[in-house]
């Protein structure tokens, strides 16, 4: 019994990591705002062929940057429209 539970986690953690790595492969490619099939090919190769624990670290980072930058722009944006509203 033990053994069937081991194969079943296993199994769900290998999918989850699946579902990690798709995601930040779709943001990477919204970073870039879109990329060309030799780029996609390279994310495959970094996360799946020859996965590159440091280089997915970079992707890792480099989305979060933008979004921390895609909020700081939309919070100055609404500061604005509030700061505008209040004029009027």
């Amino acid at each position: 019994m033990n053994l069937v539970s081991l194969v079943g986690n296993y199994f769900l953690w290998q999918s989850k990591q699946q579902y990690r790595d798709d995601a930040l492969k779709f943001r990477i490619i919204r970073v870039w705002q879109g990329c060309s099939s030799k780029e996609i090919l390279w994310l495959n190769d970094v996360f799946d062929i020859h996965r590159d624990a440091t280089m997915i670290k970079r992707i890792q980072k480099q989305t979060d940057n933008y979004n921390l930058e895609l909020k700081a722009k939309a919070d100055s944006l609404m500061q604005n429209n509030l700061q505008h509203k209040k004029g009027k």
